[in-house]
């Protein structure tokens, strides 16, 4: 294997790709959340996010929360 080889197989290891830096862009602030919350299944369901503590499961309670969140306010509207 030539020191190039090494370089290139190496330098793909430490780099990020854009796809990893995409998703770290658009990640929401349980603060920002929080200001969200009108109802108490919303504030029961932010408690379930606060605690989760894996990631996908996560993430899928806080698109359920934002769903629910946008429903509510399209109805008081």
């Amino acid at each position: 294997m030539t020191q190039d080889t090494k370089k290139s197989r190496l330098r793909g290891l430490f780099h990020h790709s854009q796809q990893s830096a995409k998703k770290e862009d658009t990640r929401i602030g349980f603060s920002s959340l929080k200001k969200m919350v009108t109802t108490k299944e919303q504030e029961d369901i932010l408690k379930l996010i606060e605690h989760e503590t894996i990631p996908t499961v996560r993430d899928a309670w806080i698109d359920y929360f934002l769903e629910l969140t946008k429903r509510s306010k399209c109805k008081s509207d």
